[in-house]
């Protein structure tokens, strides 16, 4: 059997956000159309701290094709403070299912930054988180070329979305480029945190995608 993976290790503020309702907060407003407006196409910044970030489609940096998606500090920021990029897909596809979330990750002067994925879904008629990882316990720091990292996550029967995308923590730069997110073999070793339940109903958040959407970050907003 293969080794398990080390469980995350995100940083307390980070862990809190992401794997409760109040990451949706954020996202409670966008619309389809305001994600076609969006550079990179799909997809949104959020975070309690998002404001201080700044998300955007670099064609100055890429590992492969013509763009990347950037995530940036807007000027000297505290190590509390933390955004994510996001990307929500419905999860119909992927129940019963073991998935891999994996991509290329590259630092400028970066405190840290990685990959993120949550599983969100319904038990018992309430909101529940039913998976959630990131990349915090092999994070990239400091200035580093592109590193190969994955996430691999179950998707139980009751789950209804996949969040998943970049994430920042205090200064620097990171960048992300040519993301998959595909089934994974049942061998494949997961880890990540246990379902956490609240006596909220679930609403599911607009803007989510039937399938995943420019993971490679070529798509232009109005382009063909």
């Amino acid at each position: 059997m293969p080794p398990a993976r080390r469980r995350y290790a995100i940083p307390r503020r980070v862990g809190g956000m992401l794997a409760y309702g109040a990451l949706l907060v954020g996202l409670a407003s966008t619309s389809r159309g305001t994600l076609a407006a969006q550079e990179p196409y799909a997809w949104l910044i959020t975070g309690q701290d998002a404001d201080d970030y700044r998300l955007r489609r670099d064609e100055d940096v890429a590992r492969t094709g013509e763009a990347s998606m950037r995530l940036a500090a807007r000027g000297n920021r505290r190590n509390s403070q933390w955004a994510v990029s996001v990307q929500m897909v419905d999860a119909t596809a992927y129940r019963g299912k073991r998935i891999r979330l994996a991509g290329y990750v590259k630092g400028d002067e970066l405190r840290s930054g990685g990959l993120w994925l949550r599983v969100d879904g319904i038990l018992d008629g309430s909101y529940a988180m039913l998976a959630l990882d990131n990349t915090e316990d092999r994070r990239v720091e400091g200035t580093q070329d592109w590193t190969e990292t994955e996430i691999v996550v179950d998707v139980p029967p009751e789950s209804v979305t996949i969040l998943f995308g970049a994430m920042i923590n205090g200064d620097g730069t990171v960048w992300v480029d040519d993301l998959v997110l595909e089934e994974a073999p049942d061998a494949e070793p997961t880890s990540g945190a246990e379902v956490q339940r609240t006596d909220s109903p679930y609403a599911r958040p607009p803007g989510v995608f039937g399938v995943p959407t420019n993971l490679d970050f070529e798509t232009v907003p109005g382009g063909s």
